[in-house]
């Protein structure tokens, strides 16, 4: 057998070992906005019907105290309903493992923490195949990428709690794949139109912060066009002018679009008939019912602007490696400090490395070129995307990155390496994976247990 895929099969192993070990240990409704996760596929279960996000759904309150209390039985998570607006594919999903676990009279909160514990592991597998386009000559680096996915402290944590942000990055990975392949000639225009329609069409019904990933598509096909000279002349260097290339570009988009409407338009239709025209994804509703949340004006009139840039850096950084339960059980300082080294590192080796590849590009394959724009488009539009959230809600949570974990993960993986020894790499590479995994069970039984339990 491949010694990578015995090596891929162990960190796989680790992650859902790790997985289930956070979904059985982290207490109920201990990780964002899991009650209200909760809530929606009990209703959609028991109603047979898609809850309406109303006055009320949110009682910022009532919250706090039973954040404080750690969610006693005797004050009860229903009320908890503020994530109704959201679109229905992941709750559509839940809704029969719900039924299963009712049925066996097993515990159905974990019952479908266990179902994004199996999204996990479908994420890093499409990371790695995406990994092979990605790093063409150095298998390590493949493994290395699935690696840092599988064992980032808060991504186990939110991976292992009830949420549609999993469902998402395996989505986002799905579209990223389905871009990647088409511009490595390895998915003709037919079946790119019809796949790809069919996964942003699932896209636009599972979170809307993902939508954005339609310009990967747009970027591969246009990428594709370009290149098409060149690839069918093995010899030629020739691209095509980029006049041609958008007009071929936009016969494949817009059939594929067109499909993408069809999958999710009942959905906005739906929308507009219970919010109303002017708003078919249910943020102006939204807005209006979490109202009283911290706004960054009201955070920059208390703190500053200074303070507040710092803060929003801050507790980014934090809260993507490790910063648990609602954002109040954080790690020791050594902790972050050493995670703060291993980053500037790695972001420096991929500064090198990137600088590297430019001077590079000549003699790179047009293909793998273009993969690494549409990894750094991914990453660019997700990190805008938090930007602009933090715009309006101070809310500044390092998980909303998690939707460009393959592009981060690249980049790092990429990095490190550009400042090892190649003959040492693999080495220091295991001991890091071993750091984390001792990190990963730290957060758990140091922290995440006991800071959580009653």
């Amino acid at each position: 057998m491949d010694r990578s895929r015995i090596v891929l099969g162990i960190i796989l192993l680790f992650q859902l070992v790790f997985g289930v070990m956070y979904a059985v240990r982290t207490p109920h409704w201990q990780a964002p906005d899991e009650p209200a996760h909760f809530n929606y596929v009990r209703d959609l279960v028991e109603t047979g019907a898609f809850p309406v996000l109303r006055h009320g759904d949110y009682d910022g309150a009532y919250l706090e105290q039973i954040k404080a209390a750690k969610f006693p039985p005797e004050m009860p998570i229903d009320s908890i309903r503020y994530e109704a607006h959201q679109p229905p594919l992941y709750y559509v999903a839940a809704a029969p493992v719900y039924l299963v676990a009712r049925a066996l009279d097993v515990d159905v909160a974990l019952a479908l923490r266990l179902l994004n514990v199996g999204l996990a592991l479908v994420l890093s597998l499409i990371a790695f195949r995406i990994f092979r386009y990605v790093f063409l000559e150095n298998p390590l680096l493949r493994l290395v990428g699935v690696g840092i996915i599988a064992t980032v402290p808060m991504h186990i944590a939110m991976s292992s709690a009830i949420n549609n942000d999993t469902l998402a990055e395996v989505i986002v990975a799905t579209v990223l794949l389905f871009a990647v392949l088409r511009l490595n000639g390895e998915m003709e225009g037919r079946r790119f139109i019809i796949l790809g329609g069919l996964v942003y069409g699932l896209a636009l019904l599972t979170k809307t912060t993902i939508y954005s990933s339609a310009v990967l598509l747009l970027a591969a096909e246009l990428g594709y066009q370009r290149i098409l000279p060149a690839r069918q002349d093995a010899g030629s260097a020739t691209l095509r002018p980029v006049r041609r290339a958008a007009r071929g570009a936009g016969k494949t988009l817009l059939p594929l679009f067109g499909i993408s409407l069809g999958v999710a338009g009942l959905w906005f239709v739906r929308n507009a008939l219970v919010y109303g025209a002017n708003d078919l994804f249910g943020w102006v509703r939204h807005d209006r019912v979490v109202a009283g949340q911290m706004t960054t004006a009201q955070w920059i009139a208390d703190n500053g602007l200074q303070d507040t840039l710092f803060d929003l850096l801050t507790i980014s950084f934090k809260s993507f490696w490790a910063q648990f339960g609602w954002m109040g059980v954080l790690v020791n300082d050594r902790i972050y400090t050493f995670l703060f080294v291993l980053c500037a590192a790695a972001s420096l080796g991929a500064l090198f490395m990137l600088v590297r590849l430019w001077r590079e590009r000549r003699a790179m394959p047009g293909e793998t070129r273009w993969t690494w724009l549409l990894l750094g488009l991914l990453l660019v539009f997700v990190i805008a995307a938090d930007i602009y959230y933090n715009l309006k809600f101070f809310q500044p949570q390092g998980r909303y990155l998690f939707y460009a974990l393959i592009p981060i993960a690249a980049l790092w993986g990429g990095g490190l390496f550009e400042l090892l020894n190649a003959r040492y790499a693999r080495y220091v590479f295991g001991v890091l994976y071993v750091v984390m995994l001792g990190l990963d069970y730290i957060s758990l039984t140091l922290f995440i247990v006991p800071q959580l339990a009653r």
